[in-house]
């Protein structure tokens, strides 16, 4: 590998490492809007799921905090993954791209996000069914469904992974033909 090929993997994994902190920070001021916008005006779920609910009066406090604690819970599988990211683009800025450490980090990255591509379209269905619940009897629903948009986050986060274990395991192997030098 040239040493220009690896100043731009540096300088690249810098960039995305800024970018990460900025997704973060998005991602946790985004979700407190929304967490507070929620809990004012059940609405805002209404409009967010258009549908499901004909009425926000029927949705009970308890619902909308649910909800959002299902929320969060993506949002934090979401930071982690990233927080995973920056760990790697941390060691690749510094010159350690083909390392063992920065594999797994990007290994854990991937579960994380396979976990939360299958999360979501769970989430989903649990959301749609706290939200009818308060429904007149023959309105509430139970959808459970799965989108092109979801299959493909899951088979993108697969590949993400089986990308990961495979630097893992070239790390493995590099390390071990490092020991018979």
């Amino acid at each position: 590998m040239s040493q220009h090929t690896i100043d731009r993997l540096k300088r690249l994994s810098r960039i995305l490492y800024g970018f990460s902190i900025a997704l973060i920070a998005g991602l946790a001021v985004g979700g407190a809007v929304l967490t507070a916008m929620t809990i004012a005006d059940a609405g805002i779920l209404t409009r967010a799921f258009p549908d499901v609910v004909r009425d926000p009066a029927t949705v009970s406090l308890p619902a909308r905090i649910v909800s959002l604690v299902l929320g969060w819970i993506a949002i934090g599988l979401m930071i982690h993954a990233i927080q995973c990211l920056m760990r790697m683009f941390s060691l690749t800025g510094q010159g350690r791209i083909l390392s063992q450490e920065a594999a797994r980090w990007m290994r854990r990255a991937g579960m994380t996000l396979f976990v939360l591509a299958i999360y979501a379209t769970v989430s989903r269905t649990l959301t749609i069914l706290l939200l009818s619940m308060g429904n007149p009897p023959g309105e509430r629903q139970l959808t459970i469904g799965i989108e092109g948009t979801q299959f493909f986050s899951i088979f993108l986060a697969g590949v993400f992974l089986l990308v990961a274990h495979a630097l893992v395991l070239g790390s493995e192997i590099e390390q071990e033909n490092k020991s018979f030098v």
